[in-house]
């Protein structure tokens, strides 16, 4: 079992019977090796040494009292910006690199649409050194993010009878688990989501600051039933925007139960229990698919420090010559314009200018 530091990219795999790169071929992460030897498992999984903890080494003994991880008593006294959802990933939304638009805040109307400097999406709330040791994970989700958009846009805007390429994207699975944690973290400590028409504040009981910091700087395991999921069961009918990121909370009452994160056009949940729906708690990959194009596919994998997990196929029931431009019925169309009630969104910016 070989390190997965990096996004793995094959845009254009050869043909085999399996999902991904064949046994036999290179892996595509470089090694030369093949394969089988490197991070594809006998179960056809892919497979990944579990990455180093985000900081190691002994404790600052310092908490700053205004980074939320001050808790671990592992702080500088430099506050820093957090871009709670990663500023490498808002500038591959941004149509300009500069702005994006942002819609369902908590300082917002529920039906204003604003749009904001990508520094306006960020907080002072954490140390440095808590902050730089992110980076790692912003630059993995980015990059997956960018990768995941591209293949489901190539994937759903094909027409005609030609085949797409199959392509492969593959990234460390507790690397993204870690991101989507710090994420909702990040959004909950920065007072941007809504819950009940307030602000959300608060975890559910027994998830706090102390586990979470735990978890996501020095390498804590994850309590049984917490981490990564995909869930089975969606509303089709409900509007994808590739480019773009959507969040929702899982809640009860006032206690946040875990966070719904689509990115690139997928939907991923986060949570701090078992949730009561059909599920797969730590995918081994995603495969999309699309009726009339049987030998075409994109994949996302995600590789585990173990084998056993299940994968997650996706099928479009839009035919080859069908435009992505037609909804699929009455229902789907009524929902083209409107945004998921509680959710809130970042998309491109390119509607309208940046307000000073």
């Amino acid at each position: 079992m070989r390190r997965l530091d990096k996004v793995v990219r094959d845009p254009d795999v050869r043909h085999n019977p399996l999902y991904g790169p064949a046994p036999d071929d290179h892996c595509p992460c470089g090694s030369r090796r093949q394969t089988k030897r490197c991070h594809r498992a006998t179960d056809h999984t892919w497979v990944a040494e579990r990455p180093p903890a985000l900081i190691t080494g002994p404790r600052s003994g310092y908490a700053n009292p205004r980074c939320y991880a001050r808790v671990s008593n592992d702080c500088d006294d430099q506050l820093t910006l957090e871009h709670w959802i990663s500023d490498d990933l808002l500038e591959r939304i941004s149509a300009d690199k500069k702005v994006v638009a942002v819609q369902g805040a908590s300082w917002q109307a529920s039906s204003e649409k604003k749009t904001v400097g990508i520094k306006g999406v960020s907080t002072r709330m954490l140390c440095e050194r808590h902050n730089k040791a992110l980076s790692p994970l912003d630059s993995v989700a980015a990059e997956f993010f960018a990768h995941l958009r591209d293949d489901l846009v190539d994937m759903t805007w094909h027409q005609g009878v030609v085949d797409f390429a199959r392509g492969f994207t593959m990234v460390n699975g507790p690397h993204l688990e870690l991101w989507l944690l710090k994420a909702l973290w990040g959004a909950i400590e920065a007072k941007a989501l809504v819950v009940n028409g307030h602000r959300a504040y608060r975890f559910r009981l027994g998830v706090t600051n102390d586990v979470l910091a735990e978890i996501l700087w020095r390498g804590a395991e994850w309590p049984k039933q917490w981490g990564m999921y995909v869930l089975l069961d969606r509303d089709h009918d409900v509007p994808v925007i590739p480019n773009s990121v959507r969040v929702r909370l899982a809640s009860m009452g006032s206690e946040v139960l875990g966070g719904f994160f689509e990115i690139g056009g997928f939907e991923f949940l986060i949570s701090f229990e078992l949730p009561p729906v059909r599920r797969i708690y730590r995918p081994a990959a995603l495969t999309f698919q699309r009726t009339g194009f049987r030998s075409c596919y994109k994949m996302a994998a995600f590789a585990w420090p173990e084998t056993g997990h299940e994968m997650v196929n996706v099928w479009s029931q839009r035919g080859p010559n069908e435009s992505v431009r037609v909804p699929p019925n009455a229902r789907a169309g009524s929902l083209a314009e409107q945004t998921f009630p509680g959710s809130f969104n970042i998309t491109s910016g390119a509607e309208r200018n940046a307000e000073p």
